[in-house]
């Protein structure tokens, strides 16, 4: 057996072998990651890195880490397959545990990945890995914190904010800042399948949770869903676009999304970390001006009843209550939902 390593941008040969074989692993389904990546499109925000075994000319098993340019404290992991006939060699565990070691050694606080297989849990388990509450995730903290010390110090530092456009940067510090626990229900209710708290609903994705982000801001295919919208290219402007809200020190405390439906009514929502609330108007003010310059005919936002304090936010900038505007799907149970227009 010999090892590879492939830091991204790889040539495309390599990149549709290795997607073939995730497929052959995880099935058909949409990945976490999209091949453009692999290719290099998103080298300028993340380092990204696939090490692999093979036997020959086989490949054998993977494990792809990536670690943000402007955020190293931080890696996400995905990618970990090995090939049916090949396990219980302990492939998994070697490629893993080689990207944590090259992960602590440049510094690294913080390395995060998701699964729903017990043996892998196994696995990560012996290589330091801990539970997230109320989620399918783990985290590998290197100071041998637990996740629950690790991130309420990570966010509890003060620091001036910023709101800036979301882009591909914001790939792996959106996982720490998803999994906190946040007192809001629905933390944004814009995005094909609503982001709720892990105070009120386990979360199952962790390097795919960019990709709730993405298919907002991309054309929707039937496979996405998703509410109607506009068609991206009419009048010549984007249908939707996402904003961060980052500290000078550069961490990543909240994050709002606007889009334009068919009717050119933008919907705006999103989230702060509850320490830097005096933020959340500066960020979704940012989604209501871009809104405006697309010429928006209103302003509109979808909240969970539960979510009183939200509300209120709303109601500060301006907004008002509109009609009853059905359910959102919290666990096993729906809640009541309500529209605000500005």
């Amino acid at each position: 057996m010999e090892s590879f390593r492939y830091e991204t941008p790889i040539a495309e040969p390599l990149a549709k072998e290795l997607f073939a074989f995730w497929e052959e692993i995880f099935g058909p389904e949409d990945p976490d990651i999209p091949i453009g990546v692999f290719l290099g499109e998103e080298a300028e925000h993340n380092r990204h890195t696939v090490l692999a075994e093979r036997d020959a000319d086989v490949l054998a098993g993977t494990c792809g880490i990536m670690t943000p340019r402007a955020n190293p404290e931080f890696a996400g992991i995905g990618e970990v397959a090995t090939r049916p006939d090949y396990r219980g060699q302990g492939i998994a565990g070697r490629l893993c545990g080689q990207a944590l070691d090259e992960f602590t050694a440049n510094g690294g606080e913080a390395v995060f990945l998701g699964t729903e297989n017990p043996d892998a849990a196994r696995i990560y388990h012996r290589l330091g890995w801990r539970k997230i509450a109320n989620s399918t995730d783990y985290v590998n903290v290197t100071t041998g914190d637990s996740p629950e010390e690790y991130l309420a110090d990570y966010f509890r530092r003060p620091s001036p904010v910023n709101i800036v456009t979301g882009d591909a940067s914001l790939r792996v510090p959106m996982i720490p800042l998803l999994l906190t626990p946040h007192d809001w229900q629905v933390l944004d209710g814009n995005l094909p399948t609503p982001m709720i708290s892990t105070r009120y609903a386990e979360q199952n994705s962790c390097m795919g949770l960019c990709r709730k982000y993405y298919y907002l801001i991309s054309p929707l295919s039937p496979r996405e869903g998703g509410r109607e919208r506009a068609q991206r290219d009419r009048r010549g402007m984007p249908a939707a676009e996402w904003f961060a809200a980052k500290t000078d020190d550069g961490r990543l405390v909240g994050i709002a999304t606007a889009f334009i439906d068919a009717d050119d009514v933008c919907h705006v929502d999103g989230f702060i970390h509850a320490r830097f609330s005096d933020s959340y108007d500066a960020l979704i003010s940012a989604a209501i001006a871009w809104g405006t310059q697309q010429s928006a005919v209103r302003i509109a936002t979808r909240l969970s009843v539960v979510d009183e304090e939200k509300r209120l936010q709303f109601e500060a900038i301006g907004f008002r209550a509109g009609t009853d505007d059905g359910t959102f799907t919290i666990g096993d149970r729906d809640v009541k939902a309500i529209s605000m227009l500005l």
